[in-house]
């Protein structure tokens, strides 16, 4: 495996998402307020970030495979 941008790019969104993850339960857990909707805007944009960039990610790859193979 080699680490072109699209590797990098699919950790980097792994990341995004776990650290959203993180972010909302350590603020919950710290102030005890599950229910603010600031914390919800962010983490959902974070959240949706993360999974587009995954996403996006796995078809480029999948792109590179083909058009190597096709070599």
């Amino acid at each position: 495996m080699k680490f072109t941008g699209n590797y990098v790019m699919q950790y980097l969104s792994f990341a995004l998402l776990l650290g959203a993850v993180v972010f909302y339960v350590g603020w919950s857990i710290a102030y005890g307020d599950w229910n603010d909707i600031g914390l919800y805007s962010l983490s959902i944009i974070l959240i949706l970030f993360g999974i587009m960039g995954v996403v996006l990610s796995h078809f480029r790859i999948k792109q590179e495979d083909a058009q190597v193979r096709q070599l």
